[in-house]
């Protein structure tokens, strides 16, 4: 019997045993007189049937003073304690979403149970400021939310890039190419939309292919996931996406300045009938910032890049029980390949070259043409049904295709080596991947002591990695590059399968303590087989409303990206590309124990704070390098390593006005012998990770922090302050120095807007207007430094004072 079938068959068994556990007509959410107390049970959710947490549930007298209110679990349900019996109304917000009232006559007899459905509330989008979210006290995580109007507060609004977005948050550090790193690990990030987890990309610089235009707002999971979420660990990011409303909404924007930026982009959401809703979004960006460059300042050469995405939704409400909800993403882009101005030309190299092509004349160095296309496709369909209040699950199945096709400029990149000692080569690559799978999640309300989870997904990838290397023969004698340029080509084919399961129990047995058990499955077939059971157990002590403590241990596998397959079946002995170490061994799946414990602190009504620290230990640990000017990433491991750190995040809404939220982060990385990828190293490098005292990563980064403020004046005008402050990735002093020995200098940036809201004289309308200012101070600095670090060959420079205008006209 296949892993596949054997999946499937497991998950037929428990979903039959919990039919027949649970019933699956019977209800607890109610209305009962518990030890003299009258209490109302319910549930919240939104309009596609998502069960909502950490919604705010009020109740109000037949006067309309409020009498009590409550906040949903993370099954979405609530119990609230009326003081009387009596008639009382009942609703639920959360942000821009509100429910409809619910009336509710509380007597001898127990009412039905209560359902609450979120919608859109235009007036709210539009004039209100939402309360400072309540702390949670049943999850054993850290977890970050960033809303649609956080989005909006940062300058450039929402036509900042995903990567700009996640720096708010705590421990997130910048490593160049879209590439984000948090709590110390490369990458390793988990996107998911509406629940369902996106496929990988084949290039790290299209994860904004979810543009934060369509966040409607995203919960992110930092550490102590509960057993539903593995395969990517560093954090989860669960955006919740826009979806129609009735009345429809729309917008136009014109945003563009520095760097020869300029980015129109349009989005409407509406409804067709009773039960149909549907978004769509467009966004064209044209930049020659489109990847950093090696150079400092505003010259930035060979690096024009333009890129279009698209985003739609549709929703199907069939009834109150059934929801289907179809979504299409699509990213289409080509970038040039910056460079460095001012490099030699090898004239032993140049000979050899106008030997064979007696015409060839070499371009300035900042002339030399390589440059990347991508696109991207994903689409889901996902089926929520509600069985009955206490039983509920989704369905959904997916399909993506992702392909980048990097060109070099293979005589005039030769030409400019700098050494021909060492190896050298330029390289042609054209990587493509297609996965599609299926995911099921249900959950189970046994009782308010247990919430219970389960479900399991199966992926199938297809990757492909077309590689043309361009080098010379080496002399035996001499080691020196002879004859003429060499075309060496490889064709790698791979095929691989995921599968997953989990069971997971929140079990709340009084109002101070929650205990999440779970235990989850990972199996995959990709250039090796290998699989783990992994549990996973947290712990939450409520000690009052204002404070909560947690603390967590699980176990976490981690399979490298199929995507991201290395051209190592490439031969090239005796060639100037053959590798210092020939070694090939199979990139492994990190394995790793994860440790926890955290606090969340309501200091007052008007402020909360975060505290947490954590501790991974890993045998294989996972990492990745730029390997050449390309973006395309090559993953290699360690033979075992550790991340450890700490970090604190504050929320601040002092006035209706007036809002803030920062956070500081400290943490560590390190890694122990090479297990795979030597054949991408220099020896030296290879050397100092099979040293005693191992090598700290590339992607570390001692201190990070962030921070936001926002400031509404005169009614219409915001003003929004932003501080990104880093200590500087990993890179060596000089030459001989220790791999990774020291860092690359500090910065500090600081980003300034201002807008201002026009309302028109047609129902609805208005017209926004902005300036923003990115590095205020013009802090030159750079994000990694190229050599002294493993695998980043380029440097790449951070983005110098820069003025930006907007205009977005919402009807």
């Amino acid at each position: 019997m296949s892993l596949v079938s054997w999946f499937a068959r497991a998950m037929s068994f428990v979903l039959l045993g919990l039919y027949t556990v649970s019933g699956w007509g019977m209800s607890s959410a109610s209305a009962a007189e518990e030890g003299g107390r009258k209490i109302v049970r319910g549930f919240v959710q939104n309009q596609d049937l998502r069960r909502i947490p950490q919604a705010v549930v009020q109740v109000k007298d037949q006067e309309g003073n409020p009498v009590a209110t409550a906040v949903t679990d993370d099954a979405g349900e609530f119990a609230v304690t009326v003081p009387q019996e009596g008639t009382y109304s009942v609703s639920a917000v959360q942000e821009t979403y509100r429910s409809e009232y619910v009336i509710v006559k509380i007597g001898t007899e127990p009412p039905p149970p209560i359902r609450l459905t979120l919608a859109l509330t235009q007036e709210i989008a539009l004039e209100v400021v939402s309360p400072l979210p309540p702390i949670q006290y049943k999850a054993s995580s850290e977890t970050y939310s960033v809303s649609r109007k956080d989005i909006e507060a940062l300058p450039r609004g929402n036509n900042s890039e995903l990567h700009d977005v996640l720096l708010t948050i705590p421990s997130a550090t910048y490593g160049a190419l879209k590439q984000l790193h948090i709590r110390q690990d490369h990458a390793n990030l988990q996107f998911r939309i509406d629940g369902v987890p996106i496929p990988d990309t084949v290039s790290s610089t299209f994860t904004d292919v979810i543009t934060p235009r369509a966040w409607e707002r995203a919960d992110i999971i930092l550490g102590g996931m509960e057993a539903q979420y593995g395969w990517r660990t560093a954090a989860v990011i669960d955006i919740t996406s826009k979806s129609g409303t009735r009345p429809g909404f729309g917008s136009f924007q014109m945003f563009g300045g520095s760097n020869e930026t300029l980015n129109p982009s349009f989005e409407y959401g509406g409804t067709v009938g009773e039960k149909f809703r549907y978004y769509v979004l467009n966004s064209y960006t044209s930049t020659n910032r489109g990847i950093e460059p090696p150079t400092l300042g505003h010259s930035v050469f060979h690096g024009q890049s333009e890129r279009n995405q698209t985003y739609l939704r549709g929703d199907y409400q069939h009834d109150n029980h059934n929801n289907f909800t179809w979504l299409f993403l699509n990213s289409v882009a080509k970038y040039q390949i910056p460079t460095t101005p001012g490099l030699a030309v090898n004239p032993d190299v140049l000979t050899l070259l106008q030997a064979q092509n007696p015409a060839f004349n070499p371009v300035a160095s900042q002339a030399i043409d390589e440059n990347q296309k991508e696109h991207n496709q994903y689409a889901h369909m996902v089926w929520r049904h509600d069985l009955n209040a206490s039983n509920f699950f989704s369905l959904a199945g997916y399909f993506r295709q992702t392909r980048a096709i990097f060109r070099t400029d293979p005589f005039n990149v030769l030409a400019h080596v700098a050494d021909p000692d060492e190896p050298f080569s330029a390289a042609d690559q054209d990587r493509m991947a297609y996965s599609g799978g299926v995911r099921l999640d249900y959950t189970y309300v046994h009782s308010k002591e247990h919430l219970i989870k389960t479900g399991f997904q199966i992926d199938r990838t297809q990757a492909i990695n077309k590689t043309r290397l361009f080098a010379f023969q080496r002399d035996p004698g001499t080691g020196e590059p002879v004859g003429d340029v060499l075309g060496l080509d490889a064709d790698n084919r791979l095929i691989g399968w995921r599968q997953e399961f989990w069971l997971q129990d929140q079990w709340t047995p009084n109002e101070h303590w929650t205990f999440n058990l779970g235990v989850r499955g990972d199996a995959i077939q990709y250039q090796m087989s290998e699989g783990q059971i992994s549990p996973r157990v947290g712990v939450t002590y409520k000690y009052d409303n204002a404070n909560v403590f947690h603390a967590f241990y699980g176990r976490l596998f981690t399979p490298p990206n199929l995507e991201a397959i290395s051209f190592a079946k490439l031969n090239a002995v005796g060639t100037t590309a053959e590798p210092e170490n020939l070694t090939n061994n199979t990139v492994r799946a990190e394995r790793s124990h994860y440790f926890e414990v955290g606090s969340y602190h309501a200091l007052t009504s008007w402020a909360t704070l975060e505290l947490t620290g954590y501790y991974k230990l890993n045998r294989y640990q996972s990492d990745a390098g730029q390997f050449g000017t390309t973006p395309l990433l090559n993953f290699f491991a360690f033979e075992r390593g550790w991340q450890r750190g700490i970090d604190g995040a504050l929320k601040l809404q002092v006035t209706d006005n007036l809002t803030a939220r920062g956070n500081v982060a400290w943490g560590q990385c390190k890694g122990y012998g090479l297990q795979s990828g030597h054949f991408l190293l220099e020896q030296k490098e290879i050397d100092d990770i099979n040293s005693p005292g191992g090598v700290f990563c590339d992607h570390m980064q001692l201190l990070t922090s962030s921070a936001v403020v926002s400031y509404k004046i005169l009614e219409r005008t915001t003003i929004s302050g932003q501080m990104l402050y880093g200590s500087g990735l990993r890179t060596a002093e000089n030459e001989g120095a220790k791999t990774n020995s020291t860092h690359s200098p500090s910065y500090t940036v600081y980003n300034l807007s201002i807008n201002h809201v026009i309302p028109l004289p047609w129902d609805r309308q208005k017209f926004l207007i902005g300036f923003d200012v990115i590095n205020l101070l013009d802090q030159k600095y750079f994000i990694n430094q190229g050599e002294g670090s493993i695998g980043l060959g380029v440097a790449h420079a951070g983005m110098p004072r820069s003025f930006f205008f907007r205009g977005q006209w919402f009807f």
